[in-house]
């Protein structure tokens, strides 16, 4: 038996063997199987999303523009009424005018179906402008071929989005949802048009940058976590352009970031933060800024750096020395880098830290995790070419060449990829909810996703039924994925009055829940 094992092993092993499997495993073929991957993960996922349905904010700042649409069925009219609400928090709320209008425009504003869209638009904007980015980044700046790109941002996608900490708030929850991860993508999106333009001439750069210059304007108007971080890097790399020089070869460049810089000023300068900022209990700049640094270190590496992300790291590994070869850039200043980064998921937190004293919401952990993945996969680009550079001779090949991977870069990844499905295998039997797909899988299968989402139907039909007094009955379960927040049995709570507001009700009440005899 042994005989026969060992035998297979060094057929399987040798040189021609390792010839087809170097044919098989190539860096277009991987992108493919990655991307089929990713995909097949996403769908129920989105599946789920068919039983989801508003709470909370989205009755109480949705409502303006959902009553604008049922007396005109005009959606400028709804526009319009998403701007003026704006305006208003704005005013007497939150300066975040962006945001204010996003959160203003909820899907469910239009009709409570049309809120199974929220899912679908989180998930696209956060694929989109990350690819977007990362592609950018790295074909035009450190010319890698499009396959070895593809295969790294899949990995990225596909780590994010299924170990997503607060994945209701991320992708379920309009409000939330749209003020912080879809205003992250607004941002990927507005540094990969900047980079872009970097290697654009004429026409093409001019009409980047006009986009850029819209797209900025409207980041700066965003969340202040997302503003803040644009706002450090955009500062850290106008200083590197003039300590080199550089800055009239690019002063084009300054009208896009000059219109991120007045979108942030009006944000930061909004009457509606001072109204806010009398019930905030916050931090002293210095210590919000200190705290958050302690809180980076335990977030991230403490909390959210599980064997999924260490093992994304180690399967980085390979692909970005596949990738370095083709870059003439030599990756100086490592440890610099990577404490920049360090400091750049710092500043994400410090606005929470500093407005509320701390960064419990679910949405500012996923927002934070996520910008903590990318800033990781980045430095771990940097550090490894830096690596490459250093230990391997110079090779400038083709760029559009699909190179087969080496011997090393292939045991490496399958073996990164092996233990990937094997192990979550084992772990999604004694916690299904571990990974975002399996969590949405398990609700389905035990139909407390349906169960869900035919209680808020039956709702739905009692508030626009024409009654004005309406009686709810409580929700008969609470899936992962779907449950953020529910009216209360007091009709003089905040959520109760928002969707009498939503609906022109007098008041709704939820019933108390029944108590089982005692035994």
């Amino acid at each position: 038996m042994y005989e026969r094992l060992y035998n297979f092993m060094k057929n399987f092993f040798n040189q021609n063997s390792f010839e087809k499997i170097q044919k098989w495993i190539t860096p277009k073929t991987l992108s493919v199987f990655l991307t089929i991957v990713y995909l097949l993960s996403l769908l129920p996922i989105l599946w789920i999303g068919w039983f989801n349905y508003p709470s909370a904010d989205d009755y109480t700042i949705g409502s303006n523009c959902r009553w604008a649409w049922v007396s005109s069925h005009n959606f400028f009219s709804a526009l319009w009424a998403g701007i003026v609400r704006s305006v208003e928090d704005y005013l007497h709320w939150m300066g975040y005018f962006t945001s204010n209008f996003l959160m203003a425009m909820s899907p469910g504003s239009f009709g409570e179906r049309f809120y199974v869209l929220t899912v679908w638009i989180m998930l696209l904007m956060l694929s989109f402008s990350t690819i977007y980015l990362l592609k950018t980044i790295f074909t035009k700046v450190f010319m890698a071929d499009k396959y070895t790109s593809r295969c790294v941002y899949m990995l990225v996608l596909l780590i994010t989005v299924q170990c997503m900490v607060g994945r209701v708030e991320a992708f379920f929850w309009y409000s939330g949802a749209v003020n912080y991860m879809f205003v992250h993508g607004m941002s990927l999106f507005f540094y990969g048009l900047l980079i872009s333009a970097v290697y654009e001439v004429g026409k093409k750069r001019t009409v980047k940058l006009v986009a850029a210059s819209f797209l900025g304007f409207f980041t700066g108007g965003g969340n202040q976590m997302t503003a803040l971080n644009v706002c450090i890097i955009l500062a850290v790399a106008v200083i590197f352009l003039i300590y080199n020089r550089k800055w009239k070869k690019y002063k084009a460049f300054a009208v896009p970031i000059g219109m991120f810089f007045l979108g942030f000023l009006l944000n930061v300068a909004s009457p509606g933060n001072l109204v806010r900022a009398e019930s905030a209990r916050g931090m002293n700049p210095v210590k919000a800024i200190l705290v958050s640094f302690y809180y980076c270190l335990d977030y991230c590496i403490s909390k959210w750096t599980g064997w999924p992300v260490i093992l994304f790291v180690i399967a980085l590994v390979p692909l970005f020395w596949h990738m370095a070869e083709k870059t003439q850039f030599r990756f100086p200043c490592p440890l610099v880098v990577v404490l920049f980064g360090y400091c750049i998921v710092s500043a994400m937190i410090t606005p929470p830290v500093f407005a509320l004293g701390n960064m419990g919401a679910a949405r500012l952990q996923a927002l934070t995790f996520t910008m903590y993945l990318l800033v990781l996969t980045l430095c771990t680009g940097y550090v490894t070419g830096w690596a490459r550079k250093k230990l391997s001779p110079l090779q400038f090949p083709d760029r559009l060449t699909d190179r087969p991977f080496t011997a090393s870069e292939i045991w490496c990844l399958l073996g990164c990829l092996l233990f990937l499905g094997a192990a979550s295998f084992i772990t999604v039997i004694p916690e299904p909810h571990y990974f975002t797909a399996s969590s949405a899988i398990t609700d389905l299968i035990s139909g407390d996703a349906k169960a869900y989402g035919d209680a808020l139907k039956a709702r739905t039909r009692l508030y626009n039924s024409g009654e004005k007094n309406v009686v709810v009955e409580p929700l008969p379960c609470y899936p992962q994925l779907l449950y953020f927040s529910d009216i209360k049995e007091d009709p003089s709570d905040w959520e109760n009055l928002g969707i009498c507001r939503f609906y022109g009700l007098d008041s709704v009440i939820k019933k108390a829940p029944e108590i089982p005899p005692y035994t």
